[in-house]
């Protein structure tokens, strides 16, 4: 399959529009197969029944890529990235329960005697739905070497975990809208807008130009943390208060990944764990067996690239699978220079010069992959819903008692 064909099936052109009959025809099927197949990976003998749902799975959210979720609109692109991705982690979640050879088993929080809970279909049926958006295996037995960072504050009432999650969404929201608004007014006509326009700009001096492009790179993975964290902060509230789960089903998604001084320590431990399961699976296992223990570390970082690849082609306005999957790869590249260091010197990677060549490592590959989200609009294509901009909403209220308060004096 080509460039231009995957791009022809992202685009606006081949999709249908969001009705209740599409709904109940393209999304609604992938979404009952997905479920069956969470009940059924927590029952054993039910192999077999698996590997016979998958095909169907895979087909299923396939076709679900075909609705158009942004209602024409250009500034709604994002609703068709979230829908590409959450098809394609069905279906790839889905490879790994098929073929996963014990039953997935939970622990759930109200269990206080440390037993697994029952194998009984209908408790299958109720963790089913925790299953699915449990993209880290918090409370089962199926994540592999996974580090949950501890809450700043930790708390086992329910209200006040609502309470400081509601004013996390809050600050995130502010702080994703404000990375928007400042890369935005950058480059209004370029790669603010909705055709979008390169990173680079030639007719700035090369000193400024670079420190400009780091900026804006940097300011890009803030956005990126900005919008994961009020994704899960808004799923944490949900669930909390209709599902009457606990704060502990919900722990930290990130562990201050700013205080990285190595690649390691940044993707193994400190970034979001949500692909671990699909990383370790579907990369650095088959990988690893076939090429031994390098070309599994390779093989984890292709199956993040090829993941964020379709997601940044969700949008219907092409990239370069190169350079995005490039940058993963690179990464992996680092991470063995760093492994090479130790083995050197037997010292890690870490201190003030760690995080220097673990930010400076991340800046060299970063700012290409930033200039494909430029090039396709994407800075002008996400947004709040209902283009809510509270940045800068507040930015106006600031100035005005300045006004009021200053200049009046």
């Amino acid at each position: 399959m080509t460039a231009d064909s995957i791009d022809g099936v992202f685009g606006a052109s081949q999709k249908v529009g969001l009705t209740r009959t599409t709904f109940l025809v393209y999304i609604l099927p992938p979404l009952v197969c997905f479920y069956f197949m969470g009940v059924l990976v927590q029952l054993k003998g039910t192999r077999f029944y698996r590997l016979a749902l998958l095909p169907v799975l895979v087909w299923f959210s396939w076709r679900g890529i075909f609705v158009d979720m942004s209602g024409g609109d250009p500034k709604q692109a994002q609703m068709n990235d979230m829908l590409i991705t959450h098809m394609c982690s069905f279906s790839m979640r889905g490879i790994v329960w098929a073929v996963a050879r014990e039953p997935f088993r939970r622990q759930s929080p109200w269990n206080t005697d440390g037993k697994p809970d029952s194998e009984s279909v209908y408790t299958a049926l109720w963790n089913a739905w925790d299953l699915m958006i449990n993209t880290r295996g918090i409370g089962w037995n199926w994540p592999q070497g996974i580090i949950v960072a501890k809450p700043t504050f930790e708390t086992d009432s329910r209200v006040v975990f609502v309470l400081l999650s509601a004013a996390r969404l809050a600050l995130y929201m502010l702080g994703f809208d404000a990375s928007l608004q400042i890369m935005r007014r950058l480059s209004p006509d370029l790669f603010g807008s909705l055709d979008g326009g390169s990173l680079f700009d030639h007719t700035l001096p090369p000193l400024l130009e670079l420190l400009r492009d780091i900026f804006v790179s940097f300011l890009t993975i803030w956005m990126a943390y900005f919008a994961i964290q009020l994704s899960y902060q808004l799923l944490a509230v949900v669930f909390i208060i209709l599902f009457q789960q606990r704060p502990s089903q919900w722990p930290p998604l990130f562990d201050s990944p700013w205080l990285s001084t190595s690649l390691t320590e940044l993707w193994g431990r400190r970034w979001h764990q949500m692909l671990r399961e699909l990383v370790v699976k579907l990369g650095l296992q088959p990988f690893g067996y076939l090429f031994g223990r390098l070309g599994g570390l390779f093989g984890g970082f292709l199956v993040s690239g090829v993941f964020h690849d379709i997601e940044l082609r969700s949008l219907g306005r092409g990239g370069n699978s190169v350079v995005i999957i490039g940058f993963w790869v690179m990464n992996c590249v680092g991470v063995v220079l760093e492994r090479m260091w130790m083995k050197r010197t037997g010292r890690r990677v870490g201190g003030v010069w760690g995080r220097i060549w673990t930010f400076g490592w991340l800046a060299l590959w970063g700012v290409w992959m930033v200039d494909e989200w430029a090039k396709a609009g994407r800075f002008r294509a996400m947004s709040l819903p209902g283009d809510v901009e509270p940045s800068v909403v507040l930015a106006r209220v600031i100035r005005s008692i300045y006004v009021k308060v200053f200049l009046t004096l």
